[in-house]
């Protein structure tokens, strides 16, 4: 059996899924395991702390993973040979690079026994699905058929947050487990739907006249965001699912220009004191990622680490990447790859260059003032404050001016409903002169002041 709740931003989902994960586990005879399951760390750390605030414990028989992890130990890693005679027995997410080189890539990394985590979904839909093509004779159905039955009895019931996160591939794996019986819960909100804006609509659509599904009614309220910001956020929603704020804080409408002495000053104060700043995409002045974070490519790192030296090899590759820092700093990005072939004898594959130069890239960020976050990693998080960076193309979908009736509940129409309902007390706009220099900056000031903002003072 699968439930689908639909629920907009601030109805309290990762605390209702808590508390509804409490209530099955304290009913549960059964020796079977019950999955929670979200679309990142992050996310499942949420569902930790809020049913340790709950309950007080995790209980023993409860997994909180994230979907990628489940798919990967209970699907994939056991059972890929089973049905499909390909073995895996391990993971990457190395950097893809230049995209024509993908295929090339994934056919090394499975020569490997490795999957690369672009992969996931389909390859656990492949193992799962009867329907696929790979599964062309009833042998191989026989063999699915035999894998769900033992997944049915390894399995009692499966959380999933956040389920607008997932693909088509991901949510008709949920399927056939919800119609292979095993109960599967899933708790999301298409208007947050941004990587696959059509992916759960669709899902929605297709099994509501299903019998093994039930479609429960939508939750409309929302305790987080109050009633100014939600006039506005409301006409981002689909017609029926409109929010009413259970918030007793009015909310605040406000935008800055930077023009005014005070911009970056104002920036730089929300962004220190842990206030969402975002962006729908780094660009000018605007970064939505941290140098430290680059790395080299897992195979590339694995060269390294494996060449002939006898030094410590964890600070040979630290040493070696930054010394290809340096040369990136010093050098083009040619030369800087090309050091580093040859310093290390290394032997490169066409897409190791592509991943290479697409690391020159990043780690050669001009004019990068402020580090902020994309909209799309501020799904799920709230503070009193949020800013909006304003590019041209979210200027274009917040004023919905010359706006065609195709765009509307596209990702960026989403993104601007999730930017939207982030802030619990205070909503600035931050417009950027640089980036809206082919407006026409009095128009845009009667624009959003038409939304309700006014000048943040």
């Amino acid at each position: 059996m699968i439930e689908v709740q639909i629920a907009g931003a601030g109805a309290g989902k990762t605390y209702g899924l808590a508390e509804a994960l409490i209530k099955h586990i304290k009913a549960c005879t059964s020796h079977k395991k019950t999955f929670a399951l979200t679309y990142t760390n992050t996310a499942t750390a949420k569902i930790e702390q809020e049913i340790i605030k709950q309950h007080g414990f995790i209980p023993p028989n409860l997994c909180i993973q994230t979907v990628h992890s489940f798919l990967l130990n209970e699907i994939i890693y056991p059972f890929s040979s089973f049905t499909l005679g390909d073995v895996y027995n391990d993971a990457s997410i190395m950097s893809v690079g230049n995209p024509k080189y993908k295929a090339l890539l994934f056919k090394h990394l499975r020569e490997r026994n490795v999957i690369h985590a672009e992969n996931v979904y389909n390859i656990a839909k492949q193992i799962v699905d009867e329907t696929v093509s790979k599964h062309s004779n009833r042998a191989k159905k026989a063999k699915v058929q035999r894998l769900l039955a033992i997944l049915e009895n390894c399995f009692d019931k499966i959380f999933i947050d956040e389920v607008q996160d997932l693909d088509g591939d991901a949510l008709r794996i949920f399927e056939v487990l919800g119609s292979n019986g095993i109960d599967v819960y899933m708790i999301g909100d298409p208007k947050q739907a941004i990587k696959y804006p059509k992916a759960l609509d669709s899902f929605i659509e297709k099994v509501t006249a299903q019998e093994y599904a039930t479609i429960l009614e939508i939750n409309n309220h929302t305790r987080r965001v109050p009633t100014e910001i939600l006039a506005i956020s409301n006409g981002f929603c689909y017609e029926d699912q409109q929010q009413e704020s259970l918030s007793e804080v009015v909310g605040e409408l406000m935008y800055i220009e930077s023009t005014d002495a005070k911009y970056d000053d104002l920036l730089n104060s929300y962004i220190d004191t842990k206030q969402i700043v975002c962006i729908d995409k780094k660009t000018g002045r605007y970064s939505t990622s941290s140098k430290h974070r680059y790395s080299f490519p897992r195979e590339i790192e694995e060269m390294i680490r494996e060449s002939n030296h006898k030094k410590d090899k964890t600070l040979f590759v630290k040493a070696a990447f930054a010394d290809f820092v340096d040369d990136v700093a010093k050098d083009n990005a040619k030369r800087a790859v090309n050091k580093l072939k040859a310093r290390h004898s290394l032997t490169l594959e066409n897409y190791h260059f592509a991943q290479l130069y697409e690391l020159c890239a990043k780690c050669t960020e001009d004019n990068v003032q402020f580090r902020v976050q994309s909209i799309d990693s501020v799904k799920g998080l709230d503070a009193d404050t949020c800013v909006v960076i304003i590019s041209p193309n979210l200027l274009k979908y917040l004023t919905k001016n010359n706006l065609s009736r195709a765009n509307h509940f596209n990702k960026e129409w989403k993104k601007v409903y999730v930017a939207l309902t982030r802030a619990k007390k205070r909503l600035v706009l931050a417009l950027d002169h640089d980036l809206l220099s082919d407006s026409d900056m009095s128009v845009v000031r009667d624009s959003i002041g038409a939304l309700g903002f006014v000048y943040h003072d």
